[in-house]
């Protein structure tokens, strides 16, 4: 057997939607491909424990998959991992690292989560990491999800999730948008499970998580803009108490520790 990672298609770059995201990640795409929270974390290491449950699946589609961390740790466990993104950088990272490991059953795809290029119930597991909140449209993303996913298949998600107070929610948002044009919305987990119950997904087991990260490399790793680092460095060392305890946020000499909360479930699909 080769070492070559396989591909489906050539990706292109001529999908104007999701442009936003296709800008940010492209450019940082090599930033993304070493960077230790993608890399390996507490989310993967719970969504791969909820792969590995699985009874012996076929085919699967990691989305959102970006330099392909998490469609690699599918791997392990599926006949056929489609690692699909919408920025032709990350998919050059994917098979990059994907050669590295000599990985053969990992597919790419470029396309975007609202517009799945696959058959009805056609899957047997969607994964996706830390990509939720950059979707344009994340309740058509779980319609087309659900579309192509067999009867009894699992969605295994991770991602970043807003508290339900709405003045925590609405500062946390602000922090990500700001330091990040590609964010759409982190949602609460009561909105999250009302959009995947009302559309016959139903939540099986779900785990809250901290995602801990360090403030200079979570701006660099986006590129974010000299004067907005330094505006968003004030409003965290200006945080409120409640949003200190929250997020752990804790200055460390020039920099500053914070965690954000996450949520790791797997649903299936009825």
């Amino acid at each position: 057997m080769t070492g070559n990672l396989s591909h489906d298609s050539q990706p292109n770059d001529h999908n104007e939607q999701g442009s936003s995201s296709q800008r940010m990640f492209g450019s940082q795409a090599s930033f993304y491909a070493t960077s230790q929270v993608h890399i390996s974390d507490s989310r993967l290491t719970t969504l791969q424990r909820l792969v590995a449950e699985q009874p012996n699946p076929g085919w699967a589609i990691d989305l959102g998959t970006g330099a392909g961390f998490t469609a690699f740790a599918a791997s392990e466990y599926c006949q056929r991992v489609v690692a699909s993104d919408i920025t032709l950088e990350m998919l050059k990272e994917t098979r990059r690292i994907g050669n590295e490991r000599q990985l053969e059953n990992v597919l790419l795809c470029q396309n975007q989560a609202e517009q799945l290029p696959f058959r009805d119930e056609s899957l047997d597991l969607i994964t996706c990491r830390a990509a939720g909140h950059h979707f344009t449209d994340l309740g058509k993303a779980f319609d087309e999800m659900r579309r192509v996913l067999k009867t009894g298949g699992s969605l295994i998600m991770a991602d970043s999730v807003s508290p339900e107070d709405d003045g925590l929610a609405k500062w946390y948002n602000d922090m990500e948008l700001r330091r990040d044009y590609s964010h759409v919305l982190n949602r609460k987990v009561s909105v999250l499970l009302e959009m995947l119950e009302g559309r016959g997904l139903r939540v099986l087991e779900k785990h809250d998580e901290k995602t801990h990260m360090m403030f200079n490399d979570w701006v660099e790793r986006t590129a974010t803009p000299e004067a907005e680092v330094a505006t968003l460095r004030r409003d965290f060392l200006g945080s409120t108490a409640e949003a200190r305890q929250v997020f752990l946020i804790e200055e460390k000499g020039d920099d500053i520790a914070f965690a954000w909360p996450s949520l790791v479930f797997r649903a299936v699909k009825e």
